[in-house]
């Protein structure tokens, strides 16, 4: 917050200093063109090639601020927008109508006279500067109005443009004089003028405040804009001559007022849809790469998770030694695979007072010991051979093409390797049997292993049989 307050801070102190160099520059210019004046001033035909290119400039200006807004209200319901657009619709068809009555101007649309063109200029001037007075009011605002009330606007808006120029055109004198021909600006309309630099003055304030608030790039170039028009206005109080220098200023800060207002729907209306879009688009982009590794991270859990319930299906839980069903799976597998002189052996295996430990050490103590023989075992086996747990402390060892001797060798192996790490000490005693000598099924061999073991353990436990 407090950051946020230091960058505000710093953007009015820009603002102010923005404007106060464009008003020591204005009033600079403005002070140079009266002490110039009185030696120099514009032809006819200078100033006419000035005049048209600003004023086509600034009608053009006025005409794609209303397009752009029409259009653009409709993603966003911009009511501000397009309230200044239809408001500088009406602006550029009367500058374009001052425009061609100007003195000096062919007669086209409607005969030249410096006090129509006078007129349709304070015309165009108040209604701009009440446009974006009154757009104060509609800034961040969202209005609920309807597309009848839209067309009713524009309508209404350029059923006044047409009452204005068939006035002024057909029968100025409707309208007090502004301009008279040897006696230059009259009284009405230096008041005029005045009105519209109090009102564009109040604007100013306004979007100062709306730029304190909103801190928004576009709200400062209608500041400097406004003021621009503001030394517009004042230039238009004093000349007497309309080729006067002070009027060729005067259309100067017009047209740069009216490069910032380019400028400003640009940003406004133009970039900050595409810079938007753009923005989405990144956002939609990253968001897409969130998702996808999300999707990943999901993926591989799910992977890790099937993986243990296989596993969880095939192993005990407890030891991690294969259960009986995965025994079962892997003596058929060998058998399919088996030649006729193939060999195979099975060692049946219990512990030797099983139940002794978990009375004297706890059932905890007991699965320890359990893991340690499956540890063991697993340690001694080669990877081809099985250790399973059938239940309890009994185990069933397949070897595969391995003879009975060899089976012992391995048991011996396990045994001893018990003796030296098992804490607490404990024995095992197991028997052995092999395929196809003593049974071709599984149930035959395992039954004779079994019977070995019981054998073992009526030996006196701790030996293998």
């Amino acid at each position: 917050m407090i950051i946020k307050e230091s960058t505000n801070k710093l953007k009015m102190a820009n603002l102010l200093w923005k404007s106060s160099f464009l008003i020591v520059s204005c009033l600079f210019l403005c002070w140079i063109v009266k002490i110039l004046e009185p030696q120099f001033n514009f032809s006819e035909k200078i100033f006419l090639t000035i005049h048209i290119n600003i004023e086509f400039f600034c009608v053009f200006v006025a005409f794609c601020f209303f397009t752009v807004t029409w259009y653009s209200y409709l993603g966003e319901r911009v009511y501000y927008s397009y309230f200044i657009g239809v408001g500088l619709l009406a602006v550029g068809f009367i500058d374009l109508f001052h425009l061609y009555t100007y003195k000096g101007m062919p007669d086209i649309f409607s005969s030249q006279c410096p006090n129509k063109a006078t007129i349709f200029y304070i015309i165009g001037r108040i209604l701009m500067a009440f446009t974006f007075l009154f757009s104060l009011l509609l800034y961040n605002r969202e209005l609920k109005i309807t597309k009848q009330f839209r067309f009713f606007l524009l309508i209404t808006t350029l059923g006044l443009v047409v009452l204005i120029i068939g006035t002024v055109s057909l029968n100025p004198q409707l309208y007090p004089t502004m301009y008279a021909e040897g006696q230059g600006l009259t009284d009405i309309k230096v008041y005029c003028e005045y009105f519209i630099i109090v009102v564009l003055f109040l604007t100013t304030i306004g979007y100062v405040y709306l730029y304190k608030k909103y801190m928004k790039p576009f709200l400062e170039l209608i500041v400097l804009s406004l003021l621009l028009s503001i030394f517009s206005e004042i230039c238009f109080i004093s000349y007497e001559n309309v080729y006067a220098t002070t009027n060729v200023l005067g259309h100067v800060f017009r047209f740069a007022g009216y490069i910032l207002l380019y400028v400003t729907f640009f940003m406004e209306n133009v970039k900050k849809p595409y810079v938007d879009l753009y923005s989405i688009k990144e956002q939609l982009v990253s968001t897409n790469q969130i998702l996808e590794e999300k999707v990943r991270e999901r993926t591989l859990e799910l992977q890790k998770a099937m993986e243990e319930m296989a596993r969880l299906a095939y192993y005990d839980t407890l030891t991690g030694a294969a259960n009986r069903q995965e025994f079962s799976n892997r003596f058929i597998t060998i058998l399919n695979k088996s030649l006729g002189n193939d060999v195979h052996s099975v060692m049946a295996i219990d512990f030797d007072s099983f139940k002794t430990i978990n009375d004297t050490y706890g059932h905890a103590k007991g699965d320890d010991c359990l893991k340690t023989f499956v540890d063991i075992a697993l340690e001694i086996v080669r990877p081809t051979d099985t250790v399973s747990r059938f239940g309890g402390d009994e185990f069933m060892l397949l070897l595969p093409y391995t003879p009975r001797e060899g089976a012992k060798v391995v048991a011996d192996k396990i045994r001893k390797r018990l003796a030296e790490v098992a804490n607490p000490l404990f024995t095992i005693s197991i028997g052995i049997a092999q395929w196809p000598d003593d049974g071709k099924k599984e149930k035959d061999l395992l039954a004779k292993a079994d019977q070995q073991l019981y054998l073992a353990k009526e030996k006196g436990k701790n030996r293998i049989e």
